[in-house]
């Protein structure tokens, strides 16, 4: 029974390393966007 409970927490610890990785990537991805491609973003602030 511990076996079942243990593959149960692994399985929810995997789902929730993939969800905070693919949260993060997301993040990283909105903020360079922001920083290097939108019209209104730090370039036009700095210029």
């Amino acid at each position: 029974m511990e076996m079942a409970g243990n593959m149960s927490g692994k399985n929810e610890n995997t789902l929730l390393g993939k969800l905070v990785f693919t949260l993060t990537a997301v993040a990283m991805l909105y903020f360079f966007w922001w920083l290097l491609l939108y019209d209104h973003g730090i370039v036009a602030i700095h210029h």
